[in-house]
């Protein structure tokens, strides 16, 4: 899940960040200044997210969100930005829990500047997205990256990695050059640890016939009346 900050009507990118926390809503939250206009948004893909934003002026507060490609706004404005972190924090839990408490319609028709505003930002945040998924679709990894993924591959496949994004993640957020990138890295580590593993083991069992060989057994023989 993406979160994304804008100001100055939607104009401004403050924050985004990717693969977020609970305290990371909380704390941009508290953080920002809504004596001036600030948009906040989540979103888990192109067709599934949430804006909410305003000031606790003139224009006031919103909320909108997108769920199999329609779009709902409030019914009734919020009036402190404890109601937004609250919606917030239940669609990343994606409890559902504010659609049981507050009243949401697919189409607005209230005149109020609080939804036009809404509708101004919501637009744009859009538009900032589409931007970023066609930017994200030529980034690829550096040099240094591409390294690092190959000698520690079987260690972010196991255990995620912090740095380096997990394939759902590239996918959903159309880094298709990435994805790409990853996928061939891994498959590389994997038959370089398969040709190693086999020499070993033929390695191993080559030394172990050759020790087998080295044996003297004449004492054996004579033992035996083989000789």
């Amino acid at each position: 899940m993406e979160l994304l900050v804008l100001s100055d009507y939607g104009s401004e990118e403050i924050l985004k960040k990717e693969e977020i926390s609970e305290s990371d809503i909380l704390e941009t939250m508290n953080a920002i200044d809504w004596n001036l206009f600030h948009l906040v948004g989540l979103s888990k893909n192109d067709s599934d997210w949430i804006e909410v934003g305003g000031n606790t002026g003139v224009d006031g507060l919103s909320v909108m969100y997108e769920k199999n490609n329609e779009q709902f706004v409030i019914d009734k404005a919020p009036i402190s930005i404890n109601q937004l972190t609250e919606i917030l924090v239940s669609f990343f839990h994606n409890d559902g829990e504010f659609n049981k408490i507050y009243s949401f319609t697919g189409e607005n028709n209230n005149s109020d500047p609080a939804y036009e505003s809404g509708k101004v930002g919501q637009q744009h945040l859009k538009k900032t997205r589409n931007a970023s998924f066609e930017k994200n679709k030529t980034e690829k990894y550096t040099p240094i990256e591409i390294l690092e993924l190959f000698l520690f591959a079987p260690f972010y496949f196991t255990r995620g990695s912090v740095k380096y994004n997990s394939f759902k993640h590239l996918f959903d957020e159309n880094y298709i050059l990435k994805l790409k990138q990853k996928t061939i890295i891994y498959l590389l580590n994997f038959i370089a640890w398969l040709v190693f593993f086999n020499y070993q083991i033929n390695n191993y069992e080559k030394k172990r016939l050759e020790e087998i060989e080295n044996i003297d057994i004449t004492d054996w023989k004579h033992e035996h009346g083989y000789e």
